[in-house]
């Protein structure tokens, strides 16, 4: 008797020990069937592995997107703190010349049609650089072919360019352009003069066929 019990309680033991141990290797899955502890256990961690990745780029997207709307911000700032300076402008006189003059003389552009930040002055015909920069400047100018015309671009007392028209009789009219890029600092003048015994002619009756032109391309 004592014997049969001692054999129950061991297959008891066994039997319990058995199941505790398939509890231990198989999970049920949603369809009832079991599947082995370490494949399930490889899924998940697969699953958590996908969720790290997927936060990890989202996590650098935002931090992107947040760089590039800092330098949209740094860009707009630095567009917003670059002046403006623009202008053009013509003689402004009825049909005729100006000129000869036994000297050289600086020419006023009157008629203005833009002056951007009002540093060219009409009144002068001088053009003063608000700020350090890469300038583009152009010039344009007519005359009759019977007459000489030269006209220089200064820079502080300097020439620096000039048009050219020689006196000839063959021809009636000539026009003369030029045009460079300077960099100026703060204070330089640009203006233009007409040489000594030149003529320049100009008609503001919709013609304005001599001018004198600037820009600022970029501060530096």
């Amino acid at each position: 008797m004592k014997t049969t019990i001692v054999m129950q309680l061991a297959l008891l033991c066994y039997c319990l020990s058995g199941a505790l141990g398939q509890g231990d290797s198989d999970i049920a899955t949603e369809d009832g069937n079991l599947k082995p502890k370490d494949e399930v256990a490889a899924s998940t961690q697969s699953q958590q592995t996908c969720q790290r990745d997927i936060y990890t780029v989202l996590r650098e997207m935002e931090a992107r997107l947040k760089a590039s709307e800092n330098q949209a911000e740094e860009l707009k700032r630095k567009c917003e703190d670059r002046p403006m300076v623009a202008f053009s402008a013509a003689l402004g006189i009825k049909a005729g010349n100006i000129g000869p003059f036994n000297t050289e003389t600086t020419l006023v552009y009157k008629k203005v049609f833009t002056n951007v930040g009002n540093h060219y002055k009409p009144t002068t015909g001088i053009f003063t650089a608000p700020v350090r920069g890469l300038y583009h400047f152009t010039f344009y100018c007519h005359t009759f072919g019977a007459n000489s015309g030269y006209v220089f671009l200064y820079k502080n007392g300097e020439r620096i360019a000039a048009t050219a028209d020689h006196a000839t009789s063959g021809d009636r009219a000539d026009n003369g352009s030029n045009g460079l890029v300077l960099m100026l600092e703060v204070g330089d003048q640009i203006y233009m003069r007409l040489g000594t015994n030149s003529w320049i002619y100009d008609d503001d009756s919709g013609y304005n066929l001599s001018t004198f032109n600037g820009l600022l391309l970029f501060t530096q």
